[in-house]
């Protein structure tokens, strides 16, 4: 149960209980900050926890922004889905408290089909989730209660299958992008079916000739932390800006008449003769293929170090594929192939690095 208190002027650290040891050493090593938020980055692991320290200031102007996108009112009911120690869980509370609204917990085992009743009963009307919670409901066959507007996903990449899946069954499916570095959202569609995004009015971005995303924001994070044998080392946000203000990202997006795609990471990307592209596009490709032969959650993409051509793709399975007719999804690319016995996520469904 969290117990989360915006009126206080104490930093708050905010973490899952396998971080109890060593939370208070960080806290400790940052108490000159106030009134600040301390957090695990949503992929964090064990080895290496990484976090940011976020100002009560800029959690703020971010929830506010986007109570102000999407038109909300006190009237609105926000559910809590995700951990309300990472950022999408925290700001979801953030934008319940600045509305006055009501906040229903959602949190705690994940159940889709008890989830949908308690929307329902709640009388719901907006909700945060990432796209492996997506893939249950539509798993299951669950429709969404009349009561909900809005269904915003982010987190992790959303494939296109499986959202107009979601929306086939009343699901109002929002996709957003994000970062704990600007304390939640940077972009998000307006209404659903779009797929192009709109960033933000208190985020500035600009694009470097590799298509790299820097961003300036009024909800930019302090500074980030890494515990790393037994030392904490920090660097603040200003550290890592340009002479503009802008911190870079480790994102790749295209940016076109004010409309964003989120294209992938930096060190996710593959050339295929000589052209560079997206993962992003070829996960969508992996992931329809894996619903229409009802094997979704069961492959996974990667990228690999390949001694021939510098970086290939390497197809995880948890399940007995075709290999040959995945392979001709990704022509000229030959990928790779590993068995694996199942996949680790993180807190949010995302799959660990590394495995």
């Amino acid at each position: 149960m969290f117990n989360i208190n915006f009126d206080q002027k104490q930093n708050q650290f905010l973490h899952h209980e396998r971080f109890a040891d060593i939370a208070p050493l960080i806290a400790k090593k940052l108490d000159y900050l106030e009134n600040h938020f301390f957090l695990f980055s949503s992929g964090t692991t064990s080895s290496d926890p990484k976090g940011y320290a976020i100002s009560q200031k800029a959690l703020f102007a971010n929830a506010q922004a986007v109570n102000d996108f999407f038109e909300l009112t006190e009237n609105d009911v926000w559910g809590l889905t995700l951990p309300w120690f990472h950022i999408g869980g925290l700001s979801v509370i953030a934008r319940a408290h600045l509305l006055g609204s009501k906040m229903v917990d959602l949190t705690g085992k994940w159940e889709p089909e008890q989830w949908v009743q308690k929307l329902s009963a709640e009388k719901v009307t907006i909700t945060t989730v990432v796209p492996t919670q997506i893939f249950d409901l539509v798993k299951n066959n669950l429709k969404s209660p009349p009561t909900l507007k809005f269904i915003i996903v982010g987190g992790d990449f959303l494939s296109s299958e499986l959202a107009a899946r979601a929306i086939s069954l009343g699901w109002p499916v929002i996709k957003t992008f994000g970062m704990t570095e600007v304390c939640s959202q940077l972009a998000s569609a307006k209404a659903v079916k779009e797929d192009h995004l709109q960033v933000l009015p208190i985020h500035e971005i600009k694009l470097d000739q590799d298509k790299r995303l820097w961003v300036k924001s009024q909800a930019m994070y302090t500074l980030e932390f890494v515990y790393r044998s037994d030392a904490i080392q920090t660097m603040t946000a200003l550290d890592r800006c340009d002479e503009e203000g802008f911190f870079p990202t480790n994102d790749l997006v295209s940016w076109n008449d004010h409309q964003l795609i989120h294209l992938g990471r930096i060190d996710d990307q593959i050339k295929i003769k000589g052209r560079l592209t997206s993962v992003n596009a070829l996960k969508d490709q992996l992931y329809t293929y894996a619903l229409t032969h009802n094997i979704y959650g069961q492959l996974e993409l990667a990228i690999i170090d390949d001694p021939r051509s510098g970086k290939n793709l390497e197809i995880l399975h948890s399940t007995l594929v075709d290999e040959a007719e995945i392979s001709a999804l990704f022509s000229p690319i030959t990928p790779a192939f590993r068995q694996v016995l199942g996949f680790e996520k993180t807190d949010l469904g995302k799959l660990k690095m590394g495995q």
